[in-house]
């Protein structure tokens, strides 16, 4: 989630650095740092902030023709100058700027400093230059040959830029799942973590694959495959400039842009939080006294999108709160009576803050002298004006009709909620890495997984009916998945309790109806796996998200998505993230109107 940006050519790298990083802000801005040589030596700076304090400490005089830059968010290691990069090797002949996590960094450190190398930081990209320093220096390799065996000894995601004092017009740039992109100019080449740090400069780009290696000097651009341990022909593609300068960043609808920001706005909620050890406060409500000791029970309300994020949140709260949890749609709620207990709050969730239902339910609760807490993209809306509480989900502006980054920070700020009243409950520590390595996480899935959506797309967007399946807490997903389909490609998609298949769905399946299943390696699993043997057993095609190297699923299913085996806190989002993408390329594929669909608003203000 950081940003990386990278110079090599025959003018000054500083400003060239520092406007690039400015662009990328939006990726990290716990800390920023640059290197660059000068006088055949390395010149680090490095600062706790924003850019415009790197500069200021900066002499734009200095001249160097080759430097990388970094700006960053904190996953491994506290917000300092120390754990700032670029970070560097003993002798400091090496610089290294890196995105993404090394997942076994722990093992590789106490190696290193089993060899007498002395850190200086708590991250986990300081054992890079370190590594490179044992192969080069001690082992005798030379720095290519380090770089590409540095790949076969990192787990995990990363995107590295490197410089090295002795070879000083070169720039190498490594990619593993996290984006990396480099730009072809004349006379100057260039390196960057996402395209528009590079619009400014260039047209012409290419996006490093996995398992790649770009060796960037002045006059070209070599890309050696470690795949097929081959250089290869690069054909650099060609994006005008003011395609990347447009509102849409490039990408051709909002909707495919803002599912490519859900990683930034999980970062822009996690930044907000006042952190105090192993707990932290929302910034909306650190003010207000909510008695939580004193609730017996939630009720939430909301409509679509945020309903079915609501209704996630009623299997996690239940399981791990003493409330009795309650979920509604807004629209049923001018229906019931409330004959409830007085100790209620009331959760209700709108995107706009302006769904007449929500703001009906609300002022109802209200009259009958309830407290309500709202979760609202826009601070400024009736539900948040009228609300007791209020948390700003933060996603930024929302272009698209159907709803996708609001989603995932509905669903972010529901299970932070509840980890905030089980800290205030019971007084527990919170796992706030685990957090801070989310954006990171979906950000390198998102890279990875991307193609293989669209693959699967492709052999079903012709098909008029699917059914979604899923159990427990997975079950909201699919409900969301199924309004995807149905908002922006108008092909008829039902989510279904997989339980629920036997009592009147199966009668439905045939060759002609997809089945979409949610089946992770969690409680769920086993019955979910005898769900969709009763859907093959119809001859139904089956399409799956799943854990990566599942035999049994992948022998039983047509087409696997897969998440990585990596903690099961990770796999809704990335789920949430697959439904969206495989919603928008079906749609994309029929040639819908995508960003404004037929009979659709954004804000739905009648009831």
């Amino acid at each position: 989630m950081c940003g990386i940006f990278g110079y090599v050519g025959n003018k000054n790298c500083i400003p060239y650095i520092i406007s690039g990083l400015e662009k990328l802000e939006y990726r990290g801005y716990d800390s920023a740092g640059i290197a660059y040589l000068k006088d055949k030596n390395l010149e680090i700076k490095k600062i706790v902030g924003k850019v415009q304090n790197l500069k200021e400490i900066l002499d734009f005089n200095d001249f160097s023709n080759v430097g990388i830059g970094h700006t960053r968010w904190a996953t491994h290691g506290g917000i300092s100058v120390e754990n700032a990069h670029p970070h560097t090797d003993c002798e400091g002949n090496i610089a290294v700027v890196h995105n993404g996590i090394i997942e076994n960094y722990k093992e590789l450190k106490n190696f290193l400093m089993s060899k007498g190398h002395k850190f200086r930081s708590q991250t986990d990209t300081e054992i890079v230059p370190h590594l490179l320093e044992e192969m080069v220096d001690k082992e005798g390799m030379n720095l290519e040959e380090a770089l590409k065996e540095l790949f076969k000894k990192l787990e995990g995601a990363f995107a590295l830029l490197i410089i090295d004092k002795r070879r000083s017009s070169i720039l190498y740039a490594l990619r593993k799942q996290s984006p990396l992109i480099v730009g072809f100019g004349t006379g100057e080449n260039f390196v960057a973590s996402d395209i528009p740090a590079l619009g400014d400069y260039t047209e012409r780009f290419y996006y490093l694959k996995d398992n790649q290696m770009a060796i960037v000097s002045d006059k070209e651009i070599k890309v050696y495959d470690l795949k097929t341990n081959n250089y290869i022909e690069v054909e650099p593609i060609i994006v005008p400039q003011d395609g990347i300068r447009a509102e849409k960043n490039g990408y051709p609808h909002f909707m495919l842009k803002e599912i490519f920001e859900q990683p930034l706005v999980v970062r822009r909620i996690l930044s907000t939080l006042e952190r105090d050890k192993d707990k932290f406060i929302f910034e909306d409500i650190k003010n207000v006294d909510i008695s939580w000791e004193k609730i017996r029970k939630v009720f939430i309300v909301g409509c679509g999108t945020s309903y079915h994020a609501g209704y996630y949140a009623k299997f996690l709260w239940e399981k791990e709160l003493p409330y009795f949890i309650e979920v509604e749609l807004a629209s049923q709620m001018h229906h019931r009576n409330l004959n409830i207990p007085e100790e209620t709050l009331f959760i209700t969730i709108s995107q706009s803050g302006e769904t007449a239902d929500v703001i009906s339910t609300l002022r109802k609760v209200k009259e009958n002298g309830f407290k309500v807490l709202s979760l609202v993209n826009n601070p400024q809306s009736t539900v948040a004006r009228e609300s007791d509480y209020f948390i700003n989900l933060r996603a930024g502006v929302e272009i698209g009709v159907a709803a996708t980054k609001t989603f995932m920070a509905e669903l972010v700020y529901l299970e932070l909620l509840k980890e905030y009243i089980k800290s205030r409950l019971y007084n527990i520590k919170i796992d706030l890495d685990k957090w801070n390595m989310l954006p990171t996480y979906l950000e390198s899935y998102l890279s990875q997984i991307k193609d293989r959506v669209f693959e699967v797309a492709k052999k079903y967007y012709h098909k008029r009916n699917f059914l979604y399946l899923a159990r427990g807490k997975n079950f909201p997903l699919a409900l969301e998945g199924a309004l995807k389909l149905k908002e922006i490609s108008y092909i008829h998609a039902e989510g279904i309790p997989a339980g629920e298949m036997k009592h009147g769905p199966i009668a439905l399946l045939d060759p002609e109806t997809p089945v979409f299943g949610i089946v992770y390696k969690d409680e769920t699993y086993s019955k979910m796996i005898n769900n969709l043997e009763e859907a093959k057993a119809r001859k139904a095609p089956i399409i799956a998200i799943g854990n990566e190297w599942d035999e049994k699923l992948e022998s039983l299913v047509d087409d696997l998505i897969p998440v990585p085996n990596v903690d099961p806190f990770y796999y809704p989002y990335m789920g949430a993230m697959v439904l969206q993408l495989f919603a928008y390329h079906v749609a994309n594929l029929l040639g819908r109107e995508i960003d404004q669909p037929r009979n659709l608003a954004k804000s739905v203000t009648v009831e």
